[in-house]
């Protein structure tokens, strides 16, 4: 079982002082620290990946590099995320840099202030961006905006879900967060009864997979594959579980260069074209691919794109 803690109160005190420095932008200072805090522990990660955020602090991007390939030694699972920051400094192709046990552990701390923070402080919107382009789709195409089952990956605490309910008979979620797992299954819809008619805990490849061929309507992803790199395995089984004339809606980051690319924000941002591309080889049809940003961070709006799919 990882834990962030070295399993000695004094190093730990030590890390929180490394911490305070970076914070107070002298990552010197904060390499100092931790230089006598890995001398005595050397295989306490979080340490570690401190070391490697200070260093590049400092511009020195090698070290960097080699304090966070020293992470995944101790940690090959990778909970505390340094894939995405070798991603993040072009030191790992960002195809490879997905890690499902740093995103879980992420949002389980998340859980308790998830819908207040999104809602109110980022001003995230991507439940309602998604309802009105399926609708437009839906009223363009002459066909009822109404979903039998659907599928809502990374489900989180349930906001897709609680957006959407209304036009689905069936709705089925997952999230690799049991804290936000649990939030979804206290919710309710309109009427009486739970939110989600089938919740699991697992990662929306999996999720998927697991699912029979031609068994969904929709299938929907608000704001979450900015936590996935590589998304044509998930595109493949989306393409596998929705019917004929099914729908995959979607939200993601993206960017004015070519391919996948990890940002400071330590998400994945994904190109227009090889959206389009990794769709057309999952035989989904791109039928709205529209700009549109979700959220605000740090004042600014964040690019990204809204699309729908056609099995």
């Amino acid at each position: 079982m990882y834990s962030a803690s070295s399993g000695d109160e004094r190093l730990d005190r030590r890390y929180a002082w490394a911490e305070a420095a970076l914070k107070d932008s002298d990552p010197q200072a904060a390499i100092d620290i931790l230089d006598q805090t890995l001398a005595e522990n050397y295989g306490f990660t979080a340490a570690w990946h401190l070391y490697g955020l200070a260093q590049e602090a400092l511009g020195h991007n090698e070290e960097a590099a080699t304090a966070w390939r020293q992470c995944l030694d101790l940690d090959p699972n990778d909970h505390v995320g340094a894939k995405l920051d070798l991603a993040r400094i072009g030191a790992l192709a960002a195809e490879q840099a997905t890690s499902e046990n740093f995103s879980g552990a992420l949002f389980d701390g998340y859980a308790e202030r998830f819908d207040s923070h999104l809602v109110g402080t980022l001003q995230y919107q991507a439940p309602a961006l998604l309802k009105d382009a399926l609708a437009r789709h839906c009223e363009q195409a002459s066909r009822l905006f109404h979903f039998g089952t659907t599928l809502d990956l990374g489900c989180g605490t349930g906001l897709m879900g609680e957006a959407i309910r209304a036009e689905i008979e069936f709705l089925a979620g997952c999230d690799l967060s049991p804290r936000m797992i649990a939030k979804a299954q206290a919710k309710t819809r309109e009427g009486g009864g739970p939110l989600y008619d089938k919740l699991a805990t697992a990662g929306l490849t999996a999720f998927l997979a697991s699912r029979p061929d031609a068994s969904a309507d929709l299938v929907i992803a608000a704001d979450v594959f900015v936590y996935l790199g590589d998304l044509a395995p998930c595109f493949h089984q989306s393409a596998r579980v929705l019917k004929a004339g099914g729908l995959l809606a979607f939200t993601v980051q993206s960017h004015d260069g070519e391919g996948i690319a990890v940002g400071q924000d330590r998400r994945f941002a994904h190109a227009g074209a090889w959206l389009r591309d990794a769709l057309g080889e999952a035989q989904l049809k791109p039928v709205l691919v529209e700009p549109r940003s979700t959220r605000i961070d740090r004042g600014e709006p964040v690019p990204g794109l809204i699309v729908i799919a056609e099995r």
